[in-house]
């Protein structure tokens, strides 16, 4: 580890060596000013951000249209400009020191973005239109569409996304297949930081302490991205980017309430002083009825039997938890300094407590009181980056349903022995649920260390131009459950440490070739160093017309779940074990001299190998099309968690360190679930989009995603393997504006999956529906808004799961219902000074 962490230093040496080369800045300073306007009406633009592309500075128009931003250093730059409905504009200008530089911008409505711009991809500013790997944007125009339970909702029509709907505020997202119900192969960060939850390494998805009005842009890397993200990032990234006080100044209100007794408050508030200092503070309370599950019995229907427990059905879940009330609190704030000469320092604090239900490999989770909180410091450049930040989550008193269910059946079970009758029985097992609750509760006060330095600049080589970014990374996580489901029950040192660093190339020789190269190096305090490169071209065969060709390599490293789970079952001791020591043998006998039938060895890294063909393209700034085909080579997949050996139904017995699992008990009968590698698979995928400006008022958009697993080799492990997602998807959308009156829009979106097999932990498709598939699904929502004009108000109104499609999203989810809703938006725009 110790050489690993020079070797992440030596890249930003040879960074900053290589920034000694750049000539002094000179002192003086000028300053951009100009208008935004509409590029058919003329009429101004207020509220429309203008940011300067690679520096820390940006503000949004005033009333009327106006806008300056100051402190510039003399020379050459980009100036972005966008607003919500409008077609983004990049210009080019010079700031010359002691006069202020004109800038006078008009936009079009409903046009391809052909110049919207991205960092997530190649962690640099580049058009979505240009990137070497496929990039999925949610924009604010999308946002303000949207309907849903959670802003997360907008990530439900996302080409080559897989998204279900698993609660009121509950959301699942995955990508490129072999999704499970504790999918830790997607990495999600919020503001280019890390934003996982310490002790379980899940996305923190709706735990995120954010508010919708904060978002700016959502920004999805589809695909393996290792070779900039490190672990984690194996088949994806999600970048939820936000608004600094000078994209967006002033107050903001938003009131929203609707079925399953939806109540919904969101606020932010922001400012700047004198163009260096700027703030903001945002929160949200919302409120509501979860979906319960159904209550026909489990012979009623297939999908109706997930949510019943005993060999009779005796305990549905809605009889096992105190109620369906889920709820979510959330506040942050943040502050920032501008320097004099282009630095920036920001402070960032959040919070947020949740109560709702999760579904895990085990079963379900009830979930209450879980808190996440953040601090975090980043100071940045044009050329520099680092940050810092400390993630702290604790469960509350969330517990384990299907837990609570065991107990009861035991309960139900032994009143039945002793003489009393079904409905007695099941009284009693009834009154001991208080107790079983707390009994099953779980600890989770783990915190996350999480920090990096990056560095970035560009060179004039031959005739083109080399664009370099290179950086470390350092991970420190401190899991803590108190032996409640890992192996810290006496304070055993179950801490992992990560550190990586990383090298980007990007050359360009001519405007219409681009070569892109990238390496990283992680290492882990519990498995070997990992390699992961990545490899690009880009070519414009034509004006707004870019095919690329890339390969990338991705890991995933074991979760802190996957090497340290511990939890006892009744009466057998920790049977539910990690893999994260020196691994079990499993034999046909009791004793060390029986015949062994499989050796567990401990887990390493998970590999994908991608190869990818893409072309994105605008005909007549109208028609936007997106194709990416994609093969990829998977090698030692971490299993979900599997019984491997069963002393009573398959004769197997496990051993550890030679002794009888589960050492702890009092009697080890060689019980064991927990997690291996196993074989070798190869993927394929198609993810074909289009999006039609068919005029100011009209726009159109739809998108298709075909996966296939192609070929697979179970190797020694007998384990089957399941990519758990559909094979087919089909998404679109209509949205129509200002229609015969202004300030108006509606949007009609729809989505349809084909069914498709599930197997994860307890969930498995087999043991619940006939065909043994969960089955295809076409759900549709309809959204609604109103600009009152001249008062900063929005109306709006969205009905999702139109047509009351009674299908669970995903296997584990209840039947998630048609959801009502209506809001009302006010902004004031200010808070300047």
């Amino acid at each position: 580890m110790t050489r690993l962490l020079y070797a992440c230093f030596g890249f930003i040496l040879v960074g900053g060596l290589l920034g000694g080369l750049e000539v002094a800045s000179a002192q003086s300073q000028g300053e951009i000013a100009g208008t935004v306007l509409d590029a058919n009406t003329q009429e101004a633009l207020p509220g429309a951000n203008v940011t300067v592309l690679g520096t820390n500075y940006g503000t949004s128009t005033d009333a009327d249209g106006n806008f300056r931003i100051s402190g510039l250093e003399t020379g050459r730059y980009d100036v972005q400009v966008s607003f919500v409905g409008y077609r983004s504009r990049t210009r080019s200008v010079t700031v010359r020191a002691g006069e202020p530089t004109t800038l006078n911008i008009r936009l079009q409505q409903g046009q391809v973005a052909a110049e919207e711009l991205v960092v997530t991809g190649s962690r640099q500013s580049e058009k979505v239109l240009e990137s070497p790997v496929q990039v999925e944007t949610v924009t604010a125009a999308d946002l303000e569409t949207s309907g849903g339970g959670t802003f997360l909702s907008s990530l439900s029509n996302l080409k080559g996304v897989d998204f279900a709907r698993v609660g009121i505020n509950g959301q699942s997202v995955s990508m490129r297949g072999f999704n499970n119900n504790f999918n830790t192969r997607l990495l999600q960060l919020k503001d280019g930081r890390l934003a996982q939850l310490p002790g379980t390494g899940l996305p923190q998805g709706n735990f995120l302490p954010s508010s919708e009005l904060d978002v700016k842009t959502i920004e999805v890397v589809v695909g393996p991205a290792s070779a900039l993200y490190g672990p984690d990032a194996h088949t994806g990234v999600v970048n939820l980017i936000t608004k600094t006080p000078w994209d967006e100044s002033g107050v903001a209100l938003d009131v929203r309430g609707g079925q399953e007794d939806l109540i919904d408050l969101n606020g932010r508030v922001a400012g700047t002083v004198n163009d260096k200092f700027g703030w903001k503070v945002n929160g949200q309370f919302m409120s509501a009825t979860d979906y319960r599950p159904p209550t026909g019995g489990p012979n009623a229907s297939a999908a109706d039997s997930t949510h019943f427990f005993g060999p009779l059905g005796e305990f549905n879940e809605i009889d096992l938890v105190e109620d369906y009330d889920v709820e979510s609190i959330r506040t942050e704030g943040s502050l920032y300094y501008r320097f004099a000469d282009g630095w920036q320092a920001e402070f960032t604090a959040g919070f947020s407590e949740n109560d709702n239900f999760g579904v895990t490999n085990n079963g379900r989770n009830r979930i209450k009181d879980w808190q996440v909180q953040f601090q975090s410091l980043k100071i940045s450049s044009e050329h520099w980056f680092a940050q810092a930040t400390r993630t702290a989550n604790s469960a509350g008193d969330t517990y384990q349903i299907n837990n609570v269910a065991a107990g009861a059946e035991a309960i139900f079970g032994e009143a039945l022995q002793n003489g009393a009758s079904p409905s007695q029985a099941r009284q009693q097992a009834l009154d001991q649920l208080p107790a079983l609750r707390e009994a099953n509760t779980f600890v989770d006060e783990a915190v996350l260390w999480d920090s990096e330095i990056q560095y970035s600049n560009s060179f004039r080589v031959g005739t083109g131009t080399l664009d370099f970014v290179t950086g470390g990374q350092f991970r420190r996580f401190l899991p803590d459950s108190e032996g409640t489901f890992l192996a810290d029950a006496n304070n055993e040192d179950i801490d992992e440490t990560e550190g990586g660093g990383y090298l980007q190339l990007d050359y360009r020789p001519t405007d219409d070739l681009r070569f892109n190269a990238a390496a990283r190096v992680d290492g882990n305090s519990e498995h070997d160093t990992q390699f992961s490169p990545k490899a690009a071209v880009v070519y414009t065969v034509a004006p707004t017309h870019n095919v690329r060709f890339s390969f990338n390599r991705a890991f995933k490293s074991p979760t802190t779940l996957n090497n340290e789970l511990f939890i006892t079952a009744a009466n057998l001791g920790p049977v539910f074990r990690g893999n994260g020591g020196n691994g079990f043998t499993i034999r046909d006998g009791p004793t060390t001299d029986a015949n062994v039938v499989r050796d567990v060895d401990p887990l390493d890294p998970e590999e994908v190998n991608t190869i990818e063909l893409g072309y994105k393209g605008v005909f007549q700034e109208r028609l936007a099309v997106n194709l990416t085909a994609y093969n990829s080579w998977y090698e030692n997949f971490i299993s979900p968690l599997t019984n491997v050996a069963n002393p009573a139904a398959a004769g197997t017995f496990a051993f550890e360190d030679g002794q009888l699992t589960p050492p702890e008990a009092d009697q080890p009968n060689g019980f064991l679930w927990t997690y291996f590698n196993f074989g070798s698979a190869t993927v394929r995928g198609l993810d074909v989009g289009a999006e039609f400006f068919a005029s100011e008022k009209l726009t159109l958009s739809g998108n298709f995603s075909l996966i296939d697993l192609s070929d697979f080799d179970q190797g020694n492990a007998n384990q089957d393997l399941l990519l758990n997602v559909p094979e087919t998807k089909v998404k679109g959308s209509v949205t129509v504006r200002d229609v015969g009156v202004d300030n108006y829009f509606i949007s009609f979106s729809s989505r349809w999956k084909s069914s498709y097999e599930f197997r994860s932990g307890f969930w498995d498709s087999e043991k619940f529906y006939d065909d043994g598939e969960v089955p295809s699904r076409f759900t549709a929502s309809l959204t609604a808004g109103y600009t009152v004009p001249q008062t900063g108000v929005k109306l709006k109104a969205s009905v999702t799961n139109l047509f009351d499609e009674d299908t669970p999203d995903t296997l584990g989810a209840p039947e998630t219902g048609r959801l009502f809703w209506v809001s009302a938006t006010y902004k004031f725009q200010g808070l300047d000074f």
